[in-house]
Order: C-alpha cells, then sequence, then structure tokens
C-alpha cells in the first residue's frame, strides 16, 4: 500500500528548472524539480538539493547559482541534468550558454533566468534549503514553463 502522503505531495507541481553552479572550469548542473519563490522585497528563491549532492561544494566555492527555467517540452534537458555525471564529464558540453552577470552560466535556451547570490543554506529534513538573492534576471522567449505535471522521470515524448 502506498503512503498517502506521498501520494497527495505527488500532485502538487512545480517548475522544472536548471540550477547552474560553479565558474572558471568547474561548472555543473542539476534539475531541480522543488523551486519556489520565498521572498518579495528583497526577490528571493529556493530549491532544495540533497545534502552530499556535488553541487553543494561548488555552491560553497562560489556562492551563486543560476536558475534556468525550462520551457515545456523540455524534457530530454531536464533529464540531462538530472543524472549523474560521469567523472570528467560536463553536462555543459554542446549547449548554448553565457555567463550570467555571477560568472555562473545560463542556458540560452531557457524560458528565463534568475541569476542569484546565496543568502542562506538550511538543513531541512533529508535535503538542504538553498536560499538564494535575485540579483538578476531575463526572459529568453515565449512559451509556458515546464513543470513536473509533464512527468517527473523527465523523459523525451
Amino acid at each position: 500500500m502506498s503512503d498517502p502522503i506521498q501520494t497527495a505531495l505527488a500532485r502538487v507541481p512545480y517548475g522544472v528548472s536548471v540550477v547552474t553552479v560553479g565558474v572558471g572550469g568547474a561548472e555543473s548542473g542539476l534539475t531541480v524539480s522543488w523551486l519556489s519563490q520565498c521572498s518579495s522585497r528583497p526577490p528571493m528563491l529556493c530549491f532544495s538539493i540533497h545534502p552530499h549532492h556535488y553541487s553543494r561544494e561548488l555552491l560553497q566555492d562560489h556562492p551563486h547559482f543560476v536558475v534556468n527555467l525550462l520551457r515545456s517540452g523540455q524534457q530530454e534537458l531536464a533529464a540531462r541534468f538530472a543524472r549523474t555525471a560521469l567523472q570528467k564529464e560536463s553536462k555543459l558540453d554542446g549547449l548554448a550558454t553565457r555567463p550570467a552577470p555571477s560568472e555562473c552560466l545560463l542556458l540560452e535556451d531557457a524560458l528565463a533566468w534568475f541569476d542569484c547570490r546565496v543568502a542562506g543554506l538550511h538543513e531541512a529534513g533529508d535535503h538542504l534549503l538553498v536560499v538564494g538573492e535575485i540579483e538578476a534576471a531575463g526572459v529568453l522567449g515565449d512559451g509556458s514553463a515546464m513543470t513536473t505535471a509533464e512527468g517527473l522521470r523527465y523523459r523525451p515524448k
């Protein structure tokens, strides 16, 4: 029998984004689906990651990140960043990117982007809550955002 709490939580829709971290040859990215605005003044976003995720170390070395909001239909891109990278492999290779003001990379095929400074890291159960103050942002195109309603496994259609 399934857990009713987890079954109910699975019905909550979230936007799907790729968070890029690191600079100077130590860049990486991860797919996040637990992203939310958490403040208006100053504007802030938060997302959660596993505390042992390799991106935590990159966030501590360079306390900035870019949230790249994905467009509806970008399951393949989400899947690319959801999987574990092989040693010496860059998930960013072959993608059109450019540096945001913080020098973290933004994905040029994203719907919108938010350049953030880490404002806090907080333990939250089995995850780490990353809070970032938005320092710059932009919209790169039209369309609707990809959500978890399109499939949490990020499989191509």
